[in-house]
């Protein structure tokens, strides 16, 4: 998925070079959809054996980039093969995602805290691989990387095959994709770290995801390989901030990391607002990937130790949910901003609200005062 979000975003930027606002659009367009879906997913995740469920979406995820290297071939590739691309993709791991995540607090030995930062640490590191591979766009060809992409989900297979039997909870039998939403409202200090995760991602993360691959292309000049370093360089950031998190986990207040990362984050933005030389913008996201991978995983660690038994999955679908509302949305206020003014103008919002999330986080939240209870192993063998 790290590569797929490479391409995606490149195939629109740097092949088919579509304007700032249009690439928001397709986004949009190509991520909206989907979040029906995931909290279907939840629903799916909670009620079904988890070891089958993502035996057939990995098998599906192997689909959609052979049938786009089929089009390329063809000379079809145009921005709707793209777009249908992206649905496609973000559709079938709308689905996957909430068991993927929710599984983890039933097989995993140790604190949720260190079990999800771990997971973190490993697959951001494979992700890095797929970057890289994105990077040789041009070297390989891009048949070639979509036929890659495909092996990669043959191979999680493996992974998903060496789990235990994953049988659904008896309490979601019945289909109610509202299940997620309703259980979350009951739950204040959820709902609210969920409302304040949203707004964090919908000009953050959405600036990394839209304004950063323009920068690079219209400020820095650079083409995919320069654009594959800088998410390397990022997710490198976002690796050793959790690696550095691990050893003092669990955390006893996790909310008010969470909530003075923000503050840092708008010093970030700052610096790389002000153009600086490469190596300074290298730096810059860094760091930004060190703040990135906490706020990152904080959550989702927070969700997790809160979320009653059995109702993992369709709490989490509404986290990821928050996730990839923003990202849609973003992609539009933020495409337009930046083909009305210029990339650097779509780094602005993410400062003025990060301030915003710090303010409201303190005073209203319930996560400044939040003490983790995370010190006893959850292991359910289902």
């Amino acid at each position: 998925m790290s590569l797929q979000a490479f391409l995606f975003t490149w195939l629109l930027v740097g092949v088919l070079e579509i304007p700032p606002d249009q690439a928001g659009v397709a986004r949009s367009l190509a991520e909206f959809p989907p979040l029906a879906m995931l909290l279907i997913g939840g629903v799916l995740g909670d009620r079904f054996n988890g070891r089958s469920f993502l035996a057939v979406m990995h098998l599906l995820m192997c689909l959609p980039p052979l049938a786009i290297a089929m089009v390329f071939e063809l000379g079809l590739l145009n921005y709707w093969w793209v777009v249908t691309f992206g649905v496609l993709m973000a559709g079938i791991q709308s689905l996957s995602d909430p068991v993927r995540q929710s599984t983890l607090a039933r097989v995993a030995r140790i604190d949720i805290q260190r079990a999800v930062t771990i997971m973190t640490i490993v697959t951001s590191l494979v992700g890095i691989g797929g970057m890289y591979v994105g990077g040789q766009l041009e070297r390989l060809g891009l048949a070639s990387v979509l036929v890659i992409q495909s092996l990669t989900f043959v191979a999680g297979l493996v992974a998903v095959w060496r789990l235990p039997s994953l049988p659904g909870a008896r309490s979601a039998q019945r289909l109610n994709i509202g299940a997620g939403l309703k259980a979350v409202m009951q739950m204040p200090l959820v709902r609210n770290l969920i409302g304040l995760n949203f707004l964090s991602s919908l000009f953050n993360a959405g600036a990394y995801i839209i304004v950063i691959p323009y920068i690079v292309k219209e400020i820095y000049l650079g083409g995919p390989e320069t654009f594959a370093l800088v998410l390397i360089i990022f997710t490198t950031g976002a690796i050793g901030s959790n690696v550095a998190l691990l050893p003092f986990m669990p955390l006893r207040r996790p909310g008010r990391l969470f909530l003075f990362l923000q503050l840092t984050r708008v010093a970030i933005l700052y610096v790389i607002w002000l153009a600086p030389t490469l190596k300074l913008f290298y730096a810059a996201l860094f760091v930004w990937g060190i703040n990135q991978g906490m706020t990152a995983t904080l959550p989702r660690a927070m969700v997790q130790e809160l979320a009653p038994s059995g109702e993992g999955a369709r709490i989490l679908s509404v986290l990821i949910l928050s996730f990839m509302v923003s990202a849609p949305v973003s992609a539009i206020l933020l495409g337009v901003l930046v083909e009305r003014f210029d990339p650097m103008a779509g780094l602005v919002p993410g400062m003025a609200i990060s301030l915003v999330i710090f303010g409201i986080g303190v005073m209203r939240s319930g996560l400044w005062s939040y003490q983790s209870t995370a010190n006893v192993p959850r292991n359910d063998s289902g």
